[in-house]
């Protein structure tokens, strides 16, 4: 179900409008970010110039392999943000600021971009994200606003990340292993270390399967890479920094890996804080509606 504005005023109580501007003073909330959460879409804050530009997806999963993987880019690369994408199929909360100062922030997904600095690199478009979707017709509904946006900006190829859990702590090297649907991409990843052959791995819940899936009849030729983790574990440094590598090596980017754990620490604490609210939220969905909750 859609909450419109009026909806939300008159479920907390602000149906007038001056009593809506006053909670919007003292909450110091963007009116348009409730806006844009009646449907899936994304807000553009500039519009960069891309030449055949890969994508890199990194949303919440397990061991958080894809967000932290990507997010360690982001940041390594000086990737610039240029869009946000809001939806009502993420959980129904909102965080407070980090630096306590009152300041709200709701759940989101956003997209950064790097420019190639060499011509041995490409130009590369990275999502990362808060959450995923709640509810599993909110998965196709994201995935699908998402490979709009990428046939916008001209990508014709992505690498999804996500975990694949063992449920048993591992003291070795973690494998990184993938999936695809062109034969030469497995070719291509094989090379660099990765396994798809005879693994486990059954299916793949959640966007880093299913953009591949859909990318592939829209044009996009893909490959999901899986960290091996544990699936004990909030987060897998070590997991995730086999995973950089891969990507570090089919990019030609040159990663500074040693910040890596301290990175993957830093974050832990608003990870821990989705994870408990979407369990919570999962558990009261599951007593009033059987259908509802997973994510992937």
């Amino acid at each position: 179900m859609t909450l419109s504005l009026r909806n939300f005023r008159l479920r907390t109580g602000m149906a007038s409008t001056g009593g809506w501007q006053r909670w919007k003073i003292l909450m110091k909330v963007d009116v348009e970010e409730f806006k844009m959460v009646r449907e899936t879409k994304v807000r553009f804050l500039s519009k960069p110039k891309l030449n055949n530009p890969i994508f890199i997806e990194g949303l919440p999963g397990i061991g958080y392999i894809g967000r932290n993987a990507a997010g360690y880019l982001v940041d390594e690369l000086g990737a610039v943000k240029f869009a946000e994408l809001y939806s009502p199929h993420f959980p129904p909360v909102v965080l407070m600021d980090t630096a306590k100062n009152g300041m709200i922030v709701g759940l989101k997904n956003e997209f950064y971009y790097y420019k190639a600095k060499s011509k041995a690199e490409r130009d590369i478009v990275i999502l990362i994200g808060d959450s995923q979707s709640m509810d599993p017709q909110g998965h196709y509904v994201i995935a699908d606003v998402i490979l709009e946006t990428l046939e916008t900006l001209g990508v014709k190829e992505m690498i999804t990340i996500g975990g694949f859990g063992t449920g048993e702590l591992n003291e070795d090297s973690s494998k990184v292993f993938g999936a695809a649907i062109s034969p030469g991409k497995v070719k291509t990843f094989e090379k660099l270390g990765v396994q798809f052959k005879d693994t486990s791995i059954g299916q793949i819940i959640g966007a880093s399967g299913l953009l591949i899936s859909l990318g592939e009849q829209k044009g996009i030729e893909g490959v999901c890479l899986m960290g091996e983790t544990s699936g004990l574990l909030l987060s897998d440094p070590k997991s995730t920094e086999a995973v950089l590598e891969v990507l570090a090596k089919y990019l030609n980017l040159s990663l500074d890996m040693t910040k890596i754990e301290k990175r993957v620490k830093e974050i832990e604490k608003m990870i821990e804080k989705i994870e408990n609210l979407q369990t919570k939220l999962a558990t009261h969905s599951k007593e009033h509606d059987d259908s509802l909750g997973y994510i992937g």
